[in-house]
């Protein structure tokens, strides 16, 4: 049985298990316009990745881009909604945003309230409602970096948004930001309206938290894990010989070129029964991780990634 405190949990995972962790709770929205939030010092830190794209990092590790064109700029995910996002974002560049949401989990969708042009998949709507509520926020915030949790007052939080004012974001949909073209890719897996984002001129893919260092496939809002080998499949065919750089939200941000490869190399092994299938328990819920893990989280076998999912949900 491997042990993993809360903290580096969500370190390895993102937000899928923040349900579990802290409630269902679903507030009311407050409308987005005239956004007031009080800025702290380490709320965001960032680094020019390409000679248009930033990453950015907010202070429980999970990450942002923001991707620059002529006429407009792009910011995918909007992490907690915690500090000034949108001032912070102006520094870069002071032209037009759009945001666009990989999924609607907590720590990439909280931070929509201080935007107007917002798209999203409709399938995670329900799910967006549920994680970006306060308590799930400050949740988050406290198991990541608790330090950082606790310099923070009410004031440092957004106000919760309504996802039906989002525009719908789904796969064949193309943004224009002025010379720099934003392709929209489906990634079902880790929710159902994961999404991926080709930057075409950059030749970089974004896959979000849809193939990650460690992919969460185990609590409600999740596939199957052979369903999500035929979303891997169908991504990897639509966007083959189309990039030749790979970011992700989390950890470093960057992934190797092969890692579709590699994930659906690992998910050979799994449905094989050959993977480590090490026993794994948080808040009471049962899963496997893939593949073996040091105190570091790294893989014993010398492999990039892991998995963590269901073993009843395995042929689903």
């Amino acid at each position: 049985m491997i042990d993993i405190t809360r903290r580096d949990f969500f370190k390895l995972t993102g937000a899928a298990a923040v349900g579990l962790l802290f409630g269902r709770t679903v507030e009311a929205a407050s409308k987005p316009s005239a956004v007031r939030v009080q800025q702290t010092d380490i709320d965001f830190r960032s680094a020019r990745i390409d000679k248009n794209i930033v990453r950015i990092r907010n202070g429980a590790g999970d990450l942002m881009y923001v991707i620059e064109g002529k006429n407009k700029v792009a910011l995918i995910d909007t992490g907690l909604g915690i500090g000034d996002l949108k001032g912070y974002v102006e520094k870069i560049s002071n032209k037009p945003i759009v945001v666009l949401i990989t999924h609607g989990h907590v720590d990439h969708a909280s931070g929509t309230a201080q935007f107007d042009d917002i798209y999203m998949n409709k399938k995670d709507n329900a799910l967006f409602r549920e994680h970006t509520a306060m308590g799930n926020r400050q949740g988050y915030t406290g198991a990541c970096n608790p330090e950082w949790a606790k310099t923070l007052t009410d004031a440092n939080y957004l106000p919760g948004d309504d996802p039906d004012r989002f525009k719908d974001l789904k796969e064949g949909m193309s943004f224009d930001l002025g010379g720099v073209h934003l392709d929209i890719f489906d990634l079902p897996g880790h929710t159902h309206g994961m999404t991926a984002i080709l930057i075409r001129e950059n030749r970089a893919l974004i896959s979000g938290d849809g193939a990650n260092m460690f992919t969460f496939l185990w609590s409600g809002e999740t596939l199957g894990l052979t369903s999500y080998e035929q979303s891997i499949r169908h991504i990897k065919k639509v966007t083959e010989g189309k990039f030749d750089k790979m970011y992700c939200s989390h950890g470093g941000g960057d992934l190797t070129i092969d890692y579709f490869d590699r994930m659906l190399e690992d998910i050979a092994i799994i449905k094989a029964g050959k993977d480590d299938a090490v026993d794994f328990e948080f808040m009471g819920q049962k899963s496997k991780i893939a593949f073996a893990i040091d105190p570091a989280h790294n893989r014993l076998d010398g492999g990039i990634g892991n998995i963590v999912y269901d073993p009843k949900r395995i042929n689903e």
